[in-house]
C-alpha cells in the first residue's frame, strides 16, 4: 500500500519549482492519502538523470485548479477522493483538460474497472501497493508518449478529413470489389448523388456503358497484382442523366503478407469542359485547315503565327514566307493610311472589324477580299491575338462593277449615261457649294446628224457618235465629265472653273473639233454642233434648273445659225466671248508680229542728260489701232502669251539699243520690264543671253526691271535668278518699290543696282506727309545699300520741284518726254537737248 488516506493541501513549493525548472516533466498527483502521494513523489525522484517536477493535490477540485494554474504533462489520478469518486473523477478531469494524459491509481486489481478507465480516456492504470518506482515512471512516460501519439493521429485524421472533404477534385475510397466506401463532397457534386447513396453503389452503376469494359479490365489487372495504379479518362452518367467526363488516377491499398488488395483510392478530375474545348478546338482545327476561306492568326504585335492552306492558295505565299511578318506585305497600296487607322480604331473599340479591302498576291496581282478580323483577349482582358478570315470576292466585284458600269454608261460610246450624269452633276454642285467655286454645264447637240444617219445608215451613225465621244473627251480635263444623254445629245460638266471664259474656251474647242471631217469607214461626213452653257451658282442653284437653262441656251445657239455657243446669261455671253476673242487676237498678234516697242528716256537728275531708255510694249491691232499695255498685258500674263511676247521684247530692245550705241550714243542703257511669270520661266536666262549675243549689246547696258511684288516672298529660286543675272553682268532694278513689304535685310543680300520708286508715291509726295516720309526712307535705304534711285511717272513741275529735296539720281515721266517709236527717239537723242524743266535745275 502507498500509505494512509489523510488529505493534504496543494503543494505550493512544488508549484514554484515548476517555474524554476520549466524543462522538467510536470506530474500532477491527485491523491488524498499523503503517504501514497509521498511514495509516488519518491519514486519519481529515484532517477536523478531523468527527474520529474511533482505537483500534489489532495482533492479533485485542487487538481483542476492546478491544471488551470500551470502546464501539466501527465496526471496520476486516485479514483477515490473526498470530493469525487470512481469514473466520475476521470470524467470530470477529462472534461476539464481532455488533452492531458491520465494514469489512474486504484486500490484494487479490478480489471473491469481498469478497462473502463481506459475506455473513458485514461492512458494507463496502476494498482497501489504493486510494483516499484520504475513501474510508476514507465507508466508515466508511456502515458505521455501514448497521448502524444494519439494527438498526432487525431491531427493526421483531422487533416486528412479536411483534405478529403474540401478537395476541389473528387476522391473515392472503394473496397476491393469496387463498391464505394466513402466519397468526398466534390465527387458527390460531380455525379449528383450523396455519399450515403453512393455507399450503396459501385463504379459499375454510374459508369457510361461504352467505358465500363475498359474500366473493369484495368481494375481486374490491379486485383491480380499486375499494377498498383492506373489512369483512365471515362464518362459517368450523373443523376440527371447527362454525361460527365472525368480523369481518374486510381491507387491500390494492399495489406498483409499476401499483399492483398483491400481498398482503392481514386482521385477524380472533372474534365467535361476541357473535353468540350478539346472537341471544339479539334473541330476548329479541322475547319481552319479545310475551309476555302483564307485564315491567319497574328500575335499582339500583328506578326503572323499561323496560316491555313487556303491562305496560301489565295495569296500565293507559303507559311514559311509569312511567319513573323505583319500583313503589311499584302497591302495593295490602294488604300490611304487613314483607312487602316480607322480599321484598327474600330478593332480597339469593338473588338472586331469587317469590310472590303484590296490586297496583292505574290504575283503582284491585286484582288478584292471580304475580310473579318477579331481580337482575342486573355482572362486579364489583355490583347493576345488577332484572327483574320478572308474570302476572294474579285469575281463578284468584277461582276458588280460590270453591272454597275452597264447601268451607268452608254453601251455605244462608253460615256456616262443620263443616270450617272445626274449623279455627277449633283456631286459637282455640292463640291462647288462647299468650295465656293463655279461649275459650267455644256449642253451639246449635233447639227446634221440625222442626215448622216439617213444617207449612210445607222452603222455609220453609230461610228460617228463614237468618234464624237472621243473628240469631246479629248477637249476636257481628266476630272471633267462628258456624258451622252440620248441620241445626239451630249453634256460636259466643267468643275472648278475660274471664270466664264474657261467654259467658252472649251466650247470653242468643241466647235472646232466637231467641224473637222469624220471618216466613217471610207465615207467622209461633216457635221457641226450647237452648245448651250449655264453656270452654277450664278444662273441656277440646283441640277435640274441648270440642265434646263443649258438646254434652252443650246436651242438659242441652234436658232442663231448652228455651229455656235451661247451662254444663258447675255452679259456673261458677251464678257466670255469678248475675252475669248481678245485672247485669240493676242495669239494672232504674236504670230503676225503686231507688237512694237516705244521708248521713254530716263534723265540724269543732276545734268538733264539722257542716260537710259525704258522699252514699253504697244500692240498695233489691224482693226482697232494702237492698244495700250494695261488693256492686254494682264491677259497675256494669265494665258502665258507673255513668254513669247517677252522674248520678242528682249531681242528687239537689245538690238535697237546696240544700234543707238553704234550711232554715237555709246553710254546709253536700256531698261526692260519683266513680269512674275517671266521670272518663273525655265528658259528666261537663255532668252536674255541669246538676246545679248545676237545683238552684241554689252550686258552692263541692259537693266531688267523686276516688280517688287515678284520678290516679296524670298525663295531659293529668287536668289538663283538674281545671282544668274549678276553672273551674266546684267543690271537689275526693283520696279514699283514701296508698294510691297520687302525686307531691307533681303534687299541688302539681293544683287540689285537700282530702286525705282512706286509712281503713286512720286505723284503724291508733294501733297501727303506720309508719302513724303516713305520717299525719304526709300532714298535713305538706297543710299545705305549703294543703289541708284529712279523717280518715274513725273508729270508736273510741282512733282519735280518736290522731288528735288530727295536727291534722286534719275527721273522719268511725261513732263520730260513721252514714250516714242525708235525713229523719233533717235531724232530726240541727236538733238541732245535738255528738257527745260531739268535745264533750270542743272544750271549752276
Amino acid at each position: 500500500m502507498f500509505g494512509g488516506n489523510s488529505s493534504a493541501p496543494l503543494n505550493s513549493t512544488a508549484m514554484s519549482d515548476a517555474h524554476k525548472h520549466p524543462q522538467l516533466l510536470s506530474v500532477l498527483v491527485i491523491e488524498d492519502n499523503p503517504g501514497d502521494a509521498r511514495l509516488v513523489e519518491l519514486y519519481l525522484h529515484e532517477d536523478p538523470a531523468r527527474p520529474f517536477h511533482v505537483i500534489k493535490a489532495a482533492r479533485l477540485s485542487e487538481g483542476l485548479a492546478a491544471l488551470q494554474a500551470e502546464p501539466v504533462d501527465v496526471v496520476l489520478l486516485d479514483l477515490s477522493l473526498p470530493d469525487s469518486f470512481g469514473m466520475d473523477s476521470l470524467a470530470r478531469l477529462r472534461a476539464a483538460s481532455p488533452s492531458v494524459p491520465v494514469v489512474v491509481l486504484t486500490g484494487t486489481s479490478d480489471e473491469g474497472l481498469a478497462l473502463e478507465a481506459l475506455r473513458q480516456g485514461a492512458q494507463d492504470y496502476l494498482v497501489k501497493g504493486q510494483g516499484d518506482g520504475e513501474l510508476v515512471r514507465r507508466a508515466i512516460r508511456y502515458a505521455i508518449g501514448r497521448s502524444q501519439a494519439d494527438a498526432a493521429l487525431r491531427g493526421s485524421e483531422a487533416r486528412f478529413r479536411a483534405l478529403f472533404d474540401n478537395a476541389g477534385t473528387g476522391v473515392i475510397l472503394s473496397d476491393a470489389t469496387g463498391n464505394y466506401v466513402h466519397c468526398n463532397p466534390a465527387f458527390c457534386s460531380m455525379v449528383g448523388y450523396s455519399d450515403a447513396e453512393l455507399q450503396l453503389m459501385s463504379y459499375r452503376d454510374i459508369t457510361h456503358p461504352d467505358d465500363l469494359d475498359l474500366h473493369m479490365r484495368m481494375r481486374e489487372d490491379m486485383m491480380a497484382g499486375r499494377n498498383d495504379s492506373y489512369e483512365l479518362t471515362k464518362r459517368y452518367i450523373n443523376r440527371a442523366g447527362t454525361v460527365v467526363w472525368a480523369r481518374l488516377t486510381v491507387t491500390a491499398m494492399r495489406e498483409g503478407a499476401q499483399n492483398e488488395l483491400r481498398f482503392t483510392v481514386a482521385v477524380v478530375e472533372d474534365v467535361t469542359e476541357r473535353k468540350r474545348l478539346e472537341d471544339h478546338m479539334r473541330l476548329a482545327a479541322t475547319v481552319f485547315e479545310s475551309t476555302g476561306e483564307g485564315l491567319f492568326v497574328t500575335d499582339e504585335k500583328r506578326r503572323i503565327i499561323h496560316v491555313n492552306p487556303a491562305f496560301t492558295e489565295l495569296t500565293g505565299f507559303s507559311p514559311d514566307e509569312v511567319m513573323g511578318r505583319t500583313p503589311k506585305f499584302l497591302a495593295s497600296g490602294r488604300h490611304p493610311p487613314e483607312f487602316y487607322d480607322k480599321m484598327f480604331r474600330t478593332l480597339n473599340e469593338s473588338g472586331k472589324w469587317q469590310g472590303e479591302i484590296w490586297n496583292r498576291r505574290k504575283t503582284g496581282e491585286m484582288f478584292a477580299e471580304w475580310l473579318n478580323i477579331a481580337v482575342v483577349r486573355n482572362e486579364r482582358n489583355e490583347l493576345t491575338n488577332y484572327v483574320a478570315v478572308f474570302s476572294d470576292i474579285t469575281s463578284r466585284k468584277q461582276d458588280e462593277e460590270r453591272l454597275n458600269y452597264q447601268a451607268n454608261h452608254d453601251p455605244l460610246t462608253r460615256l456616262p449615261n443620263r443616270t450617272l450624269f445626274q449623279e455627277r452633276l449633283s456631286r459637282a454642285l455640292t463640291r462647288a457649294h462647299r468650295n465656293q467655286s463655279t461649275v459650267a454645264l455644256l449642253f451639246i447637240d449635233l447639227d446634221f446628224f440625222k442626215q448622216v444617219n439617213d444617207t449612210l445608215g445607222h452603222l455609220a451613225g453609230d461610228i460617228l457618235l463614237q468618234q464624237v465621244a472621243e473628240r469631246l473627251t479629248a477637249c476636257v480635263r481628266q476630272g471633267d465629265t462628258v456624258a451622252r444623254l440620248a441620241g445626239d445629245e451630249f453634256t460636259v460638266i466643267l468643275e472648278d472653273i475660274a471664270e466664264p471664259r474657261d467654259g467658252a474656251v472649251v466650247a470653242h474647242k468643241i466647235l472646232s473639233v466637231m467641224a473637222e471631217p469624220f471618216d466613217l469607214q471610207g465615207h467622209e461626213a461633216r457635221i457641226s454642233s450647237s452648245i448651250g452653257v449655264a453656270l452654277y451658282p450664278s444662273d441656277a442653284g440646283d441640277p435640274q434648273s441648270l440642265i434646263k437653262l443649258a438646254d434652252t441656251a443650246m436651242y438659242r445657239a441652234k436658232h442663231q445659225g448652228r455651229n455656235a455657243c451661247r451662254f444663258h446669261s447675255e452679259s456673261v455671253n458677251a464678257q466670255a466671248f469678248e475675252r475669248l476673242a481678245l485672247e485669240g487676237a493676242l495669239r494672232h498678234a504674236v504670230e503676225r508680229q503686231e507688237f512694237l516697242l516705244h521708248y521713254q528716256p530716263i534723265f540724269d537728275a543732276r545734268n538733264g542728260k539722257v542716260v537710259a531708255v525704258e522699252a514699253l510694249l504697244r500692240w498695233r491691232h489691224p482693226e482697232i489701232g494702237l492698244v495700250m499695255p494695261n488693256q492686254f498685258l494682264p491677259l497675256a500674263e494669265e494665258t502665258g502669251l507673255i513668254l513669247p511676247i517677252g522674248k520678242m521684247v528682249l531681242e528687239e530692245a537689245c538690238r535697237q539699243t546696240r544700234e543707238w550705241q553704234q550711232s554715237g550714243f555709246g553710254d546709253l542703257k536700256i531698261g526692260i520690264n519683266l513680269t512674275g511669270r517671266q521670272l518663273r520661266a525655265a528658259d528666261l536666262m537663255e532668252d536674255v543671253a541669246a538676246a545679248l549675243e545676237h545683238s552684241g549689246l554689252d550686258p552692263q547696258a541692259l537693266e531688267l526691271d523686276v516688280p517688287e511684288s515678284a520678290i516679296i516672298e524670298k525663295s531659293p529660286e529668287t536668289d538663283g535668278i538674281f545671282n544668274q543675272f549678276k553672273a551674266l553682268g546684267v543690271h537689275v532694278a526693283i520696279d514699283g518699290f514701296g508698294s510691297g513689304y520687302s525686307s531691307f535685310a533681303f534687299l541688302r543680300k539681293l544683287p540689285s543696282n537700282t530702286l525705282k520708286i512706286d509712281q503713286d508715291f512720286v505723284r503724291d509726295a508733294a501733297s501727303g506727309a506720309e508719302e513724303s516720309e516713305i520717299v525719304t526712307a526709300i532714298v535713305a535705304v538706297a543710299r545705305g545699300l549703294h543703289l541708284s534711285v529712279v523717280a518715274p511717272g513725273i508729270e508736273t513741275s510741282e512733282q519735280l520741284l518736290n522731288l528735288t529735296k530727295y536727291d534722286c539720281d534719275m527721273v522719268q515721266g511725261f513732263l520730260f518726254a513721252h514714250p516714242m517709236p525708235a525713229p523719233e527717239l533717235t531724232a530726240f537723242l541727236r538733238k541732245g537737248e535738255v528738257p527745260p524743266t531739268l535745264a533750270a535745275r542743272a544750271a549752276p
